[in-house]
């Protein structure tokens, strides 16, 4: 489920079907621990997640070094693109009214953000492994992270941060 489209819309062209929103359910204890774990692979790194463009400079630098080594001598980057995923993924709850929830669907159960006013819903560790894997830069984790910031304004007062 793409969360912003590159196509535009003929005026001729049929209005698409959106696809429905996917069976949602808060974590549990144990998934909000294996999130807190992979933050924290980058931030004992030295990793502010809090500042967007530190996570996509871990982002660059890691792939870039995972890329340098010979493909069949090349770790599965899992646990990587989970970290910068799921770090990702914390730095927009801290900034929108985006919230952590598990999506299943017809595809399978994803780690997901969430936002119920809007039906936003984006998965951060997805995201992160399909750009990976299309040997894409970092660009697209600032600026959706900046489009999300403007779109989903936090208005709750008192929020940690």
């Amino acid at each position: 489920m793409a969360l912003f489209s590159r196509r535009s819309a003929r005026a001729d062209a049929p209005t698409p079907t959106p696809p429905s929103m996917p069976r949602l359910r808060d974590l549990d204890e144990r998934e909000l621990e294996w999130i807190a774990a992979h933050v924290e692979l980058l931030t004992d790194a030295g990793t502010d997640i809090d500042d967007l463009a530190q996570v996509r400079a871990a982002y660059d630098r890691s792939a870039a070094a995972w890329r340098r080594i010979n493909p069949p001598e090349r770790d599965d980057p899992t646990v990587t693109t989970n970290a910068i995923g799921l770090a990702f993924g914390e730095h927009l709850v801290r900034r929108t009214p985006l919230r952590w929830v598990i999506a299943e669907d017809e595809h399978g159960i994803e780690l997901a953000l969430h936002d119920a006013r809007t039906r936003t819903i984006l998965y951060p560790a997805k995201l992160v492994a399909e750009r990976w894997m299309a040997e894409e830069p970092g660009d697209f984790l600032t600026a959706t992270g900046e489009q999300l910031v403007a779109k989903l304004p936090d208005t709750r007062r008192g929020r940690r941060h």
